[in-house]
């Protein structure tokens, strides 16, 4: 059986990064794993934007890139992708089955014009399965009519043997915050730690941070995955600031993958509290949740990591134990594999 993976981004130079090493295979989503379970996947980039093109032409590119894509696959058995706007439709038109991995398109459905959303749902409906990244997405879908047999949760993996715990313990108090998704709210973030007693480390995009002012003791960068990784070893409390679920910009699923990567480095976790979060953590068990917009209910529970050593090594503890029971890799492939073979042998396309 051959699977190919498509992404929205291109990955031929992450998969180089994943076997030197110096990159993590969380977003490869288990495709290099499954060979361990009889399926020969391949990462495949889309023709159209394999290669950085000049604007206008770029934006051309990227929404034409699912109507050629279906047809540059060549031989393969089921097509694995979070492209859904219409990807799905040409690939019924070779009759090849797609599964659709829901990334944030339940906002994108709630914003969009009554024509888009329409088209987008046809889409969806034209999927073999659609692959929801928590119950609180399951629940909207099917509370919109979407049938049950189309939708699946799968929680996101990590690669913890690349984010794995290291023996020396944070040295001072290093805040870390990670992440670019537009459902970042790095003004509460600032606004709690301003003239915290801590250094802040932010590794964001600068456009996170329009119209915002830096305090003193903060430092912006963009880093490599090594260096990202000495980062959350350095810190003593991570923190994943987002706004609330009810917010029309970028994706519910927003922070999991900066959370799981805070939890399998056994570093403690404040985090706004969002629908999606409850697959992920207990409060109090592995993260300490707070209000969406509240700086001073996140900075109280980022004061009570760095002030509780015994609370910090906790959640850290605690977070760590739940990749590895619940966000492998390998353990997404193992999960992945019996729905790819269902979807392909099944007779459900």
């Amino acid at each position: 059986m051959r699977a190919t993976f498509v992404f929205q981004n291109p990955r031929a130079e992450l998969l180089r990064g994943v076997a030197a090493g110096s990159e993590p295979d969380s977003t490869l989503l288990g495709a290099n794993h499954l060979a361990g379970h009889g399926i020969d996947a391949r990462v495949y980039d889309a023709l159209l934007t394999r290669r950085p093109l000049p604007a206008p032409v770029d934006r051309l590119a990227w929404n034409l890139r699912e109507l050629t894509l279906p047809f540059e696959l060549g031989r393969t058995d089921v097509l694995f992708t979070p492209m859904a706007n219409l990807a799905p439709l040409g690939a019924r038109a070779r009759r090849l089955p797609t599964v659709v991995v829901n990334y944030g398109l339940n906002l994108i459905r709630r914003r969009a014009t009554p024509r888009r959303r329409a088209l987008l749902d046809r889409s969806l409906r034209a999927s073999a399965r659609v692959i929801c990244l928590g119950e609180s997405q399951q629940a909207e879908l099917l509370a919109d009519g979407f049938p049950p047999e189309l939708l699946d949760v799968m929680l996101v993996p990590i690669d913890e043997r690349f984010f794995t715990p290291r023996e020396e313990a944070a040295t001072e108090h290093v805040v870390l915050t990670v992440g670019k998704d537009l459902s970042r709210d790095y003004r509460t973030f600032l606004a709690a730690c301003g003239d915290l007693d801590a250094r802040l480390e932010l590794v964001v995009h600068p456009r996170n941070l329009e119209s915002l002012a830096l305090p003193r003791n903060a430092r912006v960068q963009r880093v490599s995955s090594i260096d990202l990784r000495s980062l959350y070893a350095e810190a003593a409390c991570v923190v994943v600031p987002q706004r609330a679920d009810t917010y029309a910009y970028g994706s519910e699923g927003g922070g999991l993958t900066a959370l799981l990567e805070a939890m399998a480095m056994g570093r403690a976790v404040v985090a706004t509290e969002r629908a999606i979060l409850r697959d992920y953590v207990d409060d109090g068990v592995e993260a300490l949740l707070v209000p969406p917009e509240d700086p001073a209910a996140m900075r109280a529970a980022i004061e009570r990591v760095l002030g509780d050593p015994e609370l910090a090594r906790s959640l850290g503890a605690a977070g760590r134990a739940r990749v590895e029971r619940a966000h492998t890799t390998r353990g997404y492939a193992a999960q992945l594999a019996p729905l790819l073979r269902d979807v392909v042998y099944g007779g459900r396309t």
